[in-house]
C-alpha cells in the first residue's frame, strides 16, 4: 500500500475537497499481468491474501513492474485494503508492515446473482 499525491497523509485533510487527479480506490496492476489473468481496466476484481479478501476496481497501468500490485489506503469506505495487509511490525521502529503483502487477483464473480 502507499500514498498518492492528491490525498495528503491519510486524506483526512484533503478528501472532502475536489481534485482533478483523485481516482478513488483501485488496485493497480501491470498490463502484462492483467492480460495473463484476463482482467480489463475498470473491471471489478477480487483481491485476496492470507488475511481475507475484498472487491476492488482494477486499474491497468504501464508504470508498475510485472508481479507487483499497488493500492492506496486512503478510501477504506470503498475498499479497506488494510484488511489484507500483514499484522507484523518492525521491532525497532514500532511501525506496522503495511507496505508489502502477498495477494492474489482474480476476476470478481457476483455470487448473489448466480
Amino acid at each position: 500500500t502507499g500514498r498518492v499525491l492528491d490525498s495528503f497523509n491519510t486524506g483526512v485533510q484533503s478528501r472532502n475537497y475536489p481534485s482533478p487527479i483523485r481516482t478513488g480506490q483501485t488496485i493497480d496492476l501491470n498490463a502484462i499481468d492483467a492480460e495473463a489473468i484476463g482482467i480489463s481496466d475498470g473491471e471489478m476484481v477480487k483481491v485476496s491474501s492470507k488475511r481475507g479478501s475484498i472487491n476492488m476496481t482494477a486499474k491497468v497501468v504501464e508504470n508498475l513492474p510485472a508481479g507487483l500490485v499497488f493500492s492506496t489506503f486512503h478510501f477504506p469506505e470503498i475498499a479497506d485494503i488494510n484488511l489484507l495487509t500483514n499484522d507484523h511490525w518492525d521491532l525497532k521502529s514500532g511501525t506496522s508492515e503495511f507496505k508489502a503483502s502477498a495477494v492474489r487477483i482474480e476476476k470478481f464473480v457476483d455470487e448473489v446473482s448466480m
